[in-house]
Order: C-alpha cells, then structure tokens, then sequence
C-alpha cells in the first residue's frame, strides 16, 4: 500500500469534515453550548451525506489496519483525534462548566460512539442520539449562560475526525 497516497486521502476526508463542521457552527447560535452542539449537527449531517457519510471512521479504520503504534499512521490518527479534542475543550471551556476537560472528554466518547455503532449497524440513527445525549450532557454541565463566546479552538484544517 501506499502510505503517502493513503495519508493524502486521511487528508481529504479531513479537509470535507472541517467543512460541514464549519458550516454547522456557522449556522449555530453563537452561545458556546449551541457552539458545541453544533458538532453533532455536523456528525448527523456527515453521516447521511451521500458522497461521504460514515460507514466507519477511516482514521480508526487506518489505525487499526494499517499501523503499528510507532507509525506515521499512527500519529497522524492521534493528532487527528486531539484536535477534535481540543476543538471540544475550547468550546467547552467557553461555556463556563467548572470543569470542560471532563465535558470534552464525554463529548468525544459519545461522539466516537456514534460513529462505532453507525458502522455496525448496532444503533439505528444514532447521530442524532448523540446529539440528544451531547445535549443533555451540556446543559448538565453548563446550565448558566456565560459572556461572550470566546476562541472556539483549533482551525478547520486541524479538526479530528
């Protein structure tokens, strides 16, 4: 196999999820928890896409495949998965809970869960049960509305997906 054909194409399918994402948060209120629902507006919009959708998450896929845990693959998945993290962390963060590191690290389990069952087939609709749950998970964690949003985190070409 290729890698560096391969890692264009990881590349890629960044560069098209960076987009929905920047378009649903465009579409959002600009309150940080409208901000961070916005992400899985993006995941449910991704998943029913019909020249992507997400029959899997290829930068899983790639890993568990193709790399060793010393890989190029490797490291560009993980780098992939931090910067959605830390698009998360920025977003949660704005929203004054007390603590955003826990609420990103849920909102990135739920959202990788969804992806998980989407591809197996285990949980019918399961975008938009994430988004229900991101849902509840924000407004448990951060009930008040804060000032002005803030940074919302790293740029479209460095989100993970």
């Amino acid at each position: 196999m290729n890698t560096a054909a391969f890692l264009a194409y990881l590349d890629g399918r960044q560069l098209r999820w960076g987009l929905v994402l920047d378009e649903c948060a465009g579409a959002a209120d600009q309150d940080p928890r409208a901000q961070l629902l916005a992400v899985f507006d993006a995941l449910t919009e991704w998943a029913h896409a019909p020249c992507d959708g997400f029959r899997s998450n290829a930068f899983i896929n790639a890993q568990a495949a193709l790399a060793g845990p010393v890989s190029v693959i490797h490291e560009v998945v993980a780098q992939h998965k931090r910067a959605l993290r830390g698009r998360l962390l920025g977003l949660a963060e704005a929203t004054g809970t007390p603590d955003p590191g826990l609420l990103a690290d849920q909102l990135l389990l739920l959202f990788e869960g969804a992806i998980s069952t989407h591809a197996l087939g285990s949980v019918g609709e399961s975008a938009e049960k994430a988004r229900h749950t991101a849902s509840q998970l924000i407004t448990a964690a951060a009930p008040r509305t804060p000032g002005p949003r803030r940074g919302a985190g790293p740029r479209t070409e460095e989100l993970g997906f």
